[in-house]
């Protein structure tokens, strides 16, 4: 394994400082999995024999963020990274934490304790793999496979499940026949975990790879269901559908061609932002914007996120309204003035890509149009308006109140659709001849 990048190089002077100390050291986990596939790693974490003592010594300055586990975090070259002593686990009563921690001295018997074996490989300094569990055997052969016994691996922290789901997708790897039963046998142990973890591994999912071939895995195992808060029954019902039409649940556990999206990966743009994606999967299942917002609810979502989601939906649904074409861009209108121009620019985005638009049967000259019409909006907010509310409230003669905000709202429509001069005599009039 060959180092390169400042961030290596600086992972690789901790690691030599470690074994000058007397110490083994090695890169670990994900970070070695992904360099061997060629993939840039965020995060690069390190395992040495040393206890957190031995490297608080070595470094000083370092933060001890995770004493109890072993973990100090050590800052070099402005780079961070967690090294870890070498550990097991044990009694995992929960089925998601372990009762019990304790140190070892062999590199092994710390990847022993990893889920899948894509993860359980580790990287000296000097480039050579330590790989007890045949990972690299497993990232060529494009499978997914979890380390040792799988129910054993699952029943020790149920989210491992998920994860499955997440790199099996990400990387297009196959689940092997014994991990995919392992999930199976240890699903309904997934109502041990918190939502939060849940939510933060399926954002995951549809912030990589493919999400589609991820969201059919769930499906095809019924994890959803399993959830310590179900997801909506009806949306997971017509996504199933979709899923059904595409070649149906038993094919779930093998690759999926990267040359033909089908099923829900032909609903989900192959290279957008995650919130985007979420949409996509929601209108995909015909999910109301209420029920889509109860998920996000429920999956532990910002409120800011959540907004977003559901003013993009509503945009949608508020643009479709009515079959007629011709009705098209009042109604993109008012779901501007509704939603914003951020969920325009979303919806815009979304449907960026011919193949979702035709999953969706958007026309393409729709999509093309919507650009111009919210380009051509002379207002979008009542403060566009060139009448303020108090201006409006003194020629009335009549005190500020609610009927302020109808009131402009109102002027608004009327000069967003082009019905109406954006100055204040002609909106003074406007309003007073609807009075």
């Amino acid at each position: 394994m060959i180092y390169a990048g400042a961030q290596w190089e600086a992972g690789v002077e901790v690691l030599q400082a470690l074994n000058r100390s007397g110490c083994e050291a090695y890169f670990v986990g994900g970070c070695v999995r992904d360099a061997l596939l060629g993939i840039e790693a965020s995060d690069i974490d390190i395992a040495t024999s040393a206890d957190p003592e031995e490297v608080l010594r070595l470094y000083p300055d370092a933060l001890p963020t995770g004493l109890k586990h072993g973990t100090v975090t050590v800052r070099r070259s402005g780079f961070f990274f967690e090294v870890t002593t070498f550990r097991q686990e044990a009694g995992y009563s929960d089925g998601r934490r372990p009762d019990d921690v304790f140190f070892v001295r062999d590199v092994r018997e710390d990847l022993a304790r990893r889920d899948f074996t894509i993860n359980a490989m580790a990287a000296g300094a000097d480039g050579a793999i330590v790989d007890p569990f045949g990972g690299m055997d497993d990232l060529r052969a494009r499978t997914l496979r979890a380390v040792g016994e799988p129910a054993r691996r699952f029943g020790e922290d149920a989210l491992r499940i998920v994860r499955c789901v997440r790199f099996a997708a990400r990387y297009g790897f196959a689940v092997d026949a014994p991990t995919w039963a392992g999930v199976l046998a240890c699903r309904d142990k997934l109502r041990l975990v918190a939502m939060e973890r849940i939510g933060a591994e399926l954002d995951k999912m549809m912030a990589a790879g493919d999400p589609g071939r991820a969201v059919a895995l769930l499906l095809a195992a019924s994890l959803p269901e399993r959830f310590k808060l179900p997801l909506p029954e009806p949306w997971l019902a017509r996504l199933r559908q979709i899923e059904g039409a595409a070649g149906g649940a038993d094919e779930a556990p093998i690759g999926m061609s990267a040359t033909l999206r089908k099923g829900l990966s032909r609903y989900l743009p192959e290279h957008a932002e995650a919130d985007l994606r979420w949409a996509a999967l929601f209108l995909a299942g015909t999910a109301a914007p209420e029920e889509a917002e109860e998920a996000m609810k429920r999956l532990h979502f910002a409120g800011k996120r959540i907004r977003r989601i559901g003013d993009l939906l509503r945009l949608h649904l508020s643009l479709f309204k009515d079959s007629d074409p011709e009705a098209w861009r009042r109604n993109w209108t008012i779901g501007v003035l509704d939603r914003g121009t951020a969920a325009a620019a979303d919806w815009q985005a979304l449907f960026d890509s011919p193949g979702v638009r035709a999953a969706f049967g958007v026309p393409g000259e729709l999509r093309a149009a919507a650009a111009g019409w919210t380009a051509a909006l002379p207002a979008v907010r009542v403060a566009d308006l060139a009448l303020r509310g108090d201006e409006l409230a003194e020629a009335a003669g009549s005190p500020p109140g609610p009927w302020i905000a109808i009131a402009l709202r109102g002027l608004l429509e009327q000069v967003a659709l082009g019905e109406l001069n954006n100055d204040a005599n002609s909106l003074r009039t406007a309003f007073f001849a609807g009075a």
